[in-house]
């Protein structure tokens, strides 16, 4: 068979080119061609032509949640759990990488932040690694469906595309490269970022930014800066916090920095005595970059597409660091907290802060099962859950000077939020509910090509609340992760859901902050006899109801082998699919004192969390306010980090930071 990346004009005659001028790839004359997007052209040209001449073109059906491989693993798992870090290392050995280095590359983190910057983007960004190796496992998963031993594929032109192809041929597929003509707004945004006086004019437009905090600021005290979630609550309740760490520690709340996003924020802001900037650009023409610009070390016309590809993420490093050093020298910030080791941005502005000798801390939001590419970090202080956490960072390549294990951060939350739960479990109990989950769901997308998609996340309200209707005394509560979409995204399911309500024995957390909904899992959990996560790759909301003690099970629908949670007991804790464990559900619930060890994580919750004593947000403060001190001491960074270090070990143990 034949396939197309993206079935267009110029696709059909690369390969027609390529056909004519390579005799080896004439063995591939197939009567079928597959595709998986096309252009207007190709649609309405290329196809029927391609029809006229006896070929059977369609367009190829799948979905990420099938695409599985021979170890029933989710190949979106093992991309992200394996194949990234394969191809990755391939690309930084590579000849065009090696032609391209530059010693300007030498400075800093750079090499930490190109490495992952290469690896950068999910399936659903059209030039990202992720979606080409996701192409080609696809395919693979087609020709095993359809018999056929070889494949031609005419994929989108890309950087490294030998080493795609020699990925490819393993599975007996040969790559062609497509020549591709396109103008899309990424380019337009690369340009600006290219040119940094460009991007700060644009910016500060766009939020009315004039830096007029700036001229109140009180510029004596030394600063943490906060990267949040859009979570801006200072009240000690239980709800997602981006001070979490504060409200929990004696940290002075006027040392915070953080930008809002509208006028209620900054009002609440201030009010709570934070100094609250606009989001924007600081700027100061009189600032000179510390570092010498990184750049190519030169251009070869063989290493275009590579040539492009490193010097994008080149720019993109010398406008965050350049950016966000004129920033932390102007606010006299000492600190950076941040949570998001999700892309390689935070790298560069560890660099930044690292240019006005301050500190860059992170803090571990999820719960990781496995090592996950997207997670490699490079910072100075990382607030871990366990030991188990830190030895994932070592399988990651992270390099972070101080990991610190504190535990799971938000687990002061159950002590207060027990009479919230109690008020909504009498609520079902009172309209006959005797027996109540509690169902913890994923977000979803559209394209279930590009993601797990919604009738993986419908799945998760459809079975239980099948069931729901049909058994009087059991009733269900959802905290579903992003609320303001969630009746769009359960489509027809969102009858079943209204019909539950209707009885009184159902619940939904909906009330949402700037992103996600509100209310933390554990909220729901307390007022429930059982907990069900809908997923066992992403485990973070049914730890923390673990932590609570709360029996909780896992659906690996998805297939996560080489998951820590897949040590957890089978048909106890881990099933497979929705009606083994509902069935399972409902002979717990109709066994006298239940069945023994159900939903029971005690074999390894001391490697998930070894404190388990409510007091992990106060030990992150705890640790955040000592670094604070240290520079108001006057002492430099390496002395405030290792002053901090040996304060924490004294506390906790000697075992609790690795520095």
């Amino acid at each position: 068979m034949i396939y197309f990346e993206n079935l267009s004009f110029q696709s059909a005659l690369s390969l027609m080119a390529a056909l004519i001028a390579k005799k080896k790839l004439r063995k591939y004359k197939a009567t079928s061609i597959c595709f998986i997007d096309s252009t207007l052209v190709g649609e309405k040209f290329v196809i029927p032509i391609l029809k006229m001449m006896g070929m059977d073109v369609k367009k190829l059906s799948f979905a990420m949640k099938d695409i599985k491989d021979e170890n029933d693993e989710l190949l979106r798992i093992r991309i992200h759990r394996k194949d990234l870090f394969d191809i990755q290392k391939k690309i930084v050995e590579s000849k065009a990488y090696q032609s391209l280095f530059d010693p300007s590359w030498g400075q800093g983190i750079l090499q930490d932040y190109l490495s992952k910057g290469l690896v950068d983007g999910s399936a659903m960004d059209s030039t990202s690694p992720n979606r080409i190796l996701y192409l080609i496992g696809v395919i693979q998963w087609h020709m095993k469906a359809e018999g056929s031993p070889q494949s031609l594929f005419v994929a989108n032109s890309r950087a490294w595309f030998d080493l795609y192809d020699e990925i490819a041929l393993e599975s007996q597929i040969k790559l062609l490269a497509a020549s591709k003509i396109e103008f899309k707004k990424s380019m337009i945004h690369q340009f600006i970022r290219r040119h940094a006086w460009l991007y700060a004019l644009l910016k500060n437009f766009k939020y009315k930014n004039n830096n007029e905090a700036l001229n109140t600021a009180d510029l004596s005290l030394n600063r943490l800066y906060v990267e949040g979630r859009g979570d801006i609550n200072f009240s000690k309740n239980g709800e997602h916090s981006d001070f979490f760490w504060q409200i929990n520690s004696d940290f002075p709340v006027n040392n915070i920095l953080y930008k809002y996003v509208n006028d209620d924020e900054q009002k609440y802001l201030i009010d709570q005595g934070v100094l609250a900037i606009r989001e924007g650009v600081v700027t100061d023409s009189k600032y000179q970059r510390s570092y010498t610009k990184p750049k190519p070390n030169h251009h070869l016309a063989r290493f275009r597409q590579e040539s492009k590809v490193i010097r994008l993420i080149l720019d993109s490093y010398d406008l965050d660091r350049f950016y966000w050093s004129i920033f932390f020298k102007q606010y006299r910030v000492k600190l950076f907290l941040t949570w998001n080791k999700y892309s390689k941005d935070h790298m560069a502005i560890s660099d930044a802060i690292d240019d006005v000798g301050g500190i860059s801390v992170l803090w571990q939001m999820a719960f990781d099962g496995f090592t996950f590419s997207e997670c490699q970090s490079n910072v100075d202080i990382a607030f871990n859950y366990s030991a188990f956490s830190n030895s994932l960072e070592t399988l990651l390549g992270s390099h972070i000077k101080h990991r610190v294990i504190v535990g799971y951060p938000k687990d002061y939350v159950p002590a207060l939020m027990k009479d919230r739960a109690r008020a909504v479990r009498e609520q079902l109990q009172a309209n006959g509910a005797e027996k109540i989950v509690f169902v913890i769901d994923e977000n979803s997308v559209d394209d279930d090509r590009w993601h797990t998609g919604h009738t993986l996340q419908q799945d998760n309200y459809r079975f239980i609340l099948e069931k729901v209707l049909e058994t009087p005394w059991l009733g269900v509560i959802f905290k579903p992760k992003a609320a303001k979409t969630l009746r769009k995204r359960l489509g027809p399911v969102d009858k079943l859901l209204c019909e539950a309500e209707e009885t009184g024995r159902c619940y939904i957390y909906e009330s949402s902050g700037r992103h996600n909904t509100s209310a933390p899992p554990v909220l729901a959990g307390l007022s429930a006899d059982l907990c069900i996560h809908g997923h066992l790759s992403a485990g973070t909301a049914a730890l923390e109801c673990v932590l609570e003690g709360l029996p909780t099970l896992l659906i690996d629908r998805e297939g996560a082998p080489f998951s820590k949670l897949n040590e957890l007991p089978k048909d106890k804790v881990i099933f497979k699919d929705w009606p083994s464990a509902i069935d399972a559900v409902m002979a717990h619930f109709n066994t006298p004192g239940g069945i023994p060890g159900f939903g029971d994580w005690s074999s390894i919750i001391n490697e998930l969390d070894p404190f388990r004593d409510g007091l992990a947000a106060k030990r992150i403060g705890d640790y955040l306010h000592w670094l604070i001190q240290g520079y108001d001491q006057g002492l430099d960074k390496e002395t405030v980090m290792e002053n901090a270090a040996v304060r924490y070990r004294k506390l906790w143990g000697d075992d609790k930071v690795l520095s």
